[in-house]
This record gives structure tokens, sequence and C-alpha cells, in this order.
């Protein structure tokens, strides 16, 4: 495990420097990545948004179908969450409170009937999206204040950031503090300490949902071995964009 965490840090250090390099390519590869990020989190919970729709609605482009209304509120939303999550990460310490969980939570509600305000679940939801074991409802305050302690122990402040990251998540998920929203959160919470820490925001691709519900049903490290693979993928993915934009470039001057 060690090792993989090196070459990620590595990969990690290079692909910040080619980015600090060349900003106004590095704001394009951001720009693409989040719409594949706000597409991937949504595919998650079920929900399929197209590029258009996407870039329509991120571009505050007037709407002709009232029936989208709702569907352009959620992906805004995201991407104001998305943008809170990074203004936060540029803190000198992160912080894992009370407090960021309902700022993002309120984030990507705002707007929505019922989900402006961080209210904790007062029932055990018969029909959801994921399946595995979730706090009872009376437990939610003291098992969420649990994990936040926990967050700020130094056992965790010692350990990996990916580890953090993984760890923050699997325990919001076993919580499962809201009806709604609860995975965006939980997900946005962990990419807060990755992205404090250099690395690329970890989006878990919409092929391998069945596989991340499991991974919530097991030991934290089925998680972690999943968010590990998809940052390599990630970063793959960047490094190939650089290297072809690049050659792009030395094709065009040399015509």
């Amino acid at each position: 495990m060690r090792t993989r965490y090196i070459d990620l840090d590595d990969r990690t250090e290079d692909l910040n420097d080619r980015m600090r390099e060349d900003p106004a390519l590095a704001q394009d590869f951001v720009q693409k990545y989040e719409l594949s990020w706000i597409h991937h989190e949504n595919a998650l919970e079920g929900v399929i948004y197209t590029g258009q729709e996407l870039a329509s609605a991120l571009a505050n482009q007037p709407l002709a179908d009232a029936n989208v209304v709702g569907a352009f509120q959620e992906i805004r939303n995201h991407k104001i969450a998305i943008d809170l999550v990074r203004a936060e990460a540029q803190a000198k310490k992160v912080l894992l409170n009370l407090t960021v969980i309902r700022r993002v939570y309120a984030a990507l509600g705002a707007g929505i009937a019922g989900r402006s305000e961080a209210e904790y679940r007062k029932d055990m939801p018969l029909h959801r999206a994921y399946f595995h074991e979730i706090a009872q409802p009376a437990k939610i305050p003291f098992l969420l204040g649990k994990l936040i302690d926990y967050c700020d122990s130094a056992d965790f402040r010692q350990s990996h950031p990916i580890q953090q990251a993984s760890k923050l998540q699997h325990g919001f998920m076993q919580v499962y503090p809201f009806t709604e929203g609860s995975g965006k959160v939980a997900r946005l919470l962990a990419n807060l300490i990755l992205i404090h820490k250099g690395y690329l925001p970890c989006i878990i691709h919409s092929i391998d949902r069945q596989r991340y519900y499991e991974s919530l049903r097991l030991p934290e490290p089925q998680l972690r071995e999943l968010m590990l693979e998809a940052m390599d993928n990630a970063l793959a993915n960047a490094e190939k964009y650089f290297a072809q934009s690049s050659a792009a470039r030395r094709k065009k001057a040399v015509r």
C-alpha cells in the first residue's frame, strides 16, 4: 500500500508542476474535470445528465423547457458546493466540523424545497439508493459527533490523506445523517481533504456504482481500494491530456 501511495504522490506532484507551468491549459483541464466530476457524482445517485445539460446549466443559459429547471438547479448547486470545498481546502488547516458539513449540505440544496437546511433524518427510509446498514435516527447526533472527533485525533492526522479521505467518507456513510444528499456530502468532504493536500478530486465513475455501494457494506479498506484505483485512473487521464496537448502545440508550431 505504501508503494501505491508514493506512486500517486509522485505523479500528483508532477501533474501540479505541469499545471503551474501552463495556467491556461490547466484551467481548461480543470473545467473538463469538473464536468466529469458532476456527471459521475450524480450518476452514482442514479441521475444521468448529458454533457449538453451540464454545459447549459453551468453557463446559466435561458431555459426553454420548464421541466429542466429543477435539474439545472441541482447542477448549479453542485458546482457551488465544489467551489465551496475548493475554498475551504485553501485554509492552512482543514476544518471537519458540523459547520462545514451544514454549509456543504446547504449549498447542494439551495433553492430546493425541503433541502436548504441540514436537518437529520427522522426515519429509516425504505426506498433509497444505498443498501448498506445505516444508523438509527436517534443515534445520528452522537455518531456524527464521534466521527468528527476522530477526524481531529492524532491517529487520523498521522494517516495518509487518501486513508483519511476514505475513513471520513466511509464513516459518514455509515451514519447517513440526511435522507437526501448524504452521499454527495460524504464525497465532497473526502475530496476537501484530498484537494487540501494537492490531489485531484477522487471521482468514482458510474461504471463502478455497484462496486461503490458494495464497498459501503464492507470494511473501510474496500472503499479505499476503489478510491486508489479511481485516483490512479484520473492521473492517467490527466497525464494523457497534457501530453496530447503539448504534442498538438508542437505540431502546430512546426507548420
